[in-house]
């Protein structure tokens, strides 16, 4: 039975079934249903008496524009003469007072077809010349026409003649009107102002109750953004700090809008305070209950106890510590489980280290020993050479063991590198280098006098597959440098020793320079071809690219090869 207290959905389950209650959703979603069904019934309501209120300019704007296709249509079929169009225009004007130019605007913004009788040229600029170039109806206002000197609004329709050609815009404009023409034609609800724009986002005409219109307008509202969005509604801060709903709905559509802002009286009737305080704010009170609830249950019999578990993995990670918890008696018995696995895996994983770490350690040591008795079996060897040595009268036999004893010096100083070092797979050839050009010089200088040794290494590791073949390149070469060479034109005995390691975009090469001077007047000596015989099979054991250095004052050989990267088995 304790168990089964303990377990985390038990607990959790019963603790929400006491806060989110079955009639606490039901009133959820009555409540959500009630006022979504109300904010729709009140847009529509507000949207409909926006429309009603500028019904009365929606019909100027259609009768004008129809005015405007007939007379599109008609002169783009016609070839008329300009006095026979501008008594056409004459007469359009004549019939209604309210018009105040009708006439024909031809590419350049020349008019000479109007009912004013003469021509006008008006002030091109960027909207119409992107009219002319792609025609379409349009709607503007003007503050100060240019025929009339009125404020006006521009209805223009453009006219094709049968071949599909533009003849121009047929345009007319009339005076502009308030909206509303008082303030008892909005009824009860007074507080309301109208604009109309077109879907540039200019202003065709507009009213308020009182002052500018920008005071019923939200700060830098874009009109122009609700072109092609009919249907908007929203909430808004006025400018002047009053609250106002906000109201979009087509005149004309894709060409003229209507907004109305309407005030206090409309925003009251969409929020009374005991259909606000009856719809949400009981669901809210209920879900902040159940939220706070499943918080602090979450937290007392989970999350402490993760947390707990979390910063005890982490110090294992760190420390390789395991920490027993004080307050997993009080866990769910889920979280008991997860401690329990984890302890046990701990302690499994400590003991799987430490095996690992004796194995390594013993490997580590017989490869160390591996090396350092083949480095004193090749010393033994070199010394038993050298007890030959002192036995044998011929100079060239004493040469050819000399030579033989350097290449098992050599190999017995790769090992020797191996055993010193921290890591048996990489080895510092640089540092090797340096000894074995030590080595060399300190047997060679002997007969051939001092030498200006030159090193100039880069810091090189190499593996073990990579070293021994150079070191033996590195053995050849020095042999022969102190065996063939001599003092330059200068009088001075040198040897350069250059290691270099180049690193491009997809590869990195190891390049070993060994050059000497050479006495030009001395006769070189013709030996067997030996050491040149091993360069090149040790070369060949590198892949690498041989290149031999044979001047009258300078002798040598480079190598250069691919590195070899690290790839356990």
């Amino acid at each position: 039975m304790k168990s089964l207290r303990q377990r985390l959905v038990v607990r959790i389950a019963f603790l929400l079934s006491l806060a989110l209650l079955p009639i606490g959703l039901v009133a959820m979603g009555q409540s959500w249903r009630a006022l979504h069904i109300t904010n729709e019934n009140i847009e529509a309501s507000i949207h409909a008496r926006t429309s009603q209120l500028v019904e009365p300019e929606r019909r100027a704007l259609f009768t004008k524009i129809g005015t405007a296709q007939t007379l599109a249509d008609s002169l783009g079929a016609a070839n008329l003469s300009i006095e026979d169009c501008t008594v056409i225009m004459q007469r359009v004007r004549a019939t209604d007072p309210r018009l105040a130019f009708a006439g024909l605007l031809e590419a350049g913004s020349v008019s000479r077809c109007n009912s004013m009788g003469r021509t006008f040229d008006f002030l091109p600029d960027q909207r119409s010349e992107e009219l002319f170039a792609n025609p379409q109806p349009y709607i503007t206002f003007n503050p100060q026409g240019s025929a009339s000197d009125l404020p006006v609004i521009i209805v223009a329709y453009p006219s094709f003649a049968p071949d599909d050609t533009l003849k121009g815009f047929v345009t007319i404009s009339f005076e502009t009107t308030p909206l509303l023409q008082s303030d008892s034609a909005t009824g009860k609800n007074g507080d309301v102002a109208l604009v109309a724009f077109n879907k540039f986002g200019d202003t065709l005409s507009s009213f308020t109750p009182e002052g500018p219109l920008e005071d019923y307008l939200p700060e830098g509202l874009a009109l122009e953004g609700f072109v092609d969005r009919a249907g908007s509604f929203f909430t808004a801060t006025a400018r002047s700090g009053e609250t106002r709903l906000i109201s979009v709905v087509p005149i004309l559509p894709g060409e003229v809008y209507a907004l109305g802002s309407w005030g206090r009286a409309a925003l009251q009737r969409t929020s009374a305070p005991w259909f606000t305080i009856s719809t949400l704010l009981f669901p809210f009170l209920m879900w902040l209950v159940g939220i706070i609830v499943a918080v602090i249950s979450l937290n007392r019999l989970v999350l402490r106890h993760i947390s707990d578990l979390g910063r005890r993995m982490r110090r294992f990670a760190t420390y390789r510590d395991v920490e027993t918890s004080k307050r997993i008696d009080d866990a769910p018995s889920e979280i008991q489980t997860i401690n329990g696995t984890f302890e046990a895996m701990a302690d499994q994983l400590l003991r799987d280290e430490a095996d690992l770490e004796n194995a390594v350690f013993e490997r580590e040591v017989l490869l160390k020993e591996v090396h350092h008795r083949v480095k004193n079996n090749l010393q033994l060897i070199s010394s038993i050479i050298n007890m030959q040595v002192r036995q044998v009268a011929s100079p060239e036999a004493v040469a050819a063991l000399r030579q033989f004893q350097d290449r098992v010096t050599s190999l017995a100083s790769v090992h020797r590198a191996l055993y010193q070092e921290p890591s048996l797979t990489r080895i510092r050839f640089d540092v090797l280098l340096g000894d074995l050009v030590a080595q060399v010089n300190a047997v060679g200088s002997a007969d051939q006098g001092p030498v200006e040794i030159e090193l100039d290494l880069d810091p090189v590791t190499l593996l073990p597959d990579q070293t021994s073949p150079l070191a033996m390149v590195t053995t050849e070469a020095l042999s022969n440098a102190f065996k063939y060479g001599g003092p330059g034109p200068d009088g001075t005995f040198w040897l350069k020793v250059h290691l270099k390691e180049t690193t491009t975009e997809d590869r990195t090469s190891v390049r070993l320079t060994i050059e000497n001077s050479v006495d030009p007047d001395a006769r070189t000596e013709v030996g067997t071809g030996l050491g040149k015989r091993l360069i090149l099979a040790f070369a060949s054991q590198l892949d690498g690219e041989l290149t031999q250095i044979d001047e009258d004052d300078r002798h040598g050989v480079t190598i250069t090869f691919d590195y070899q990267p690290f790839s356990p088995d």
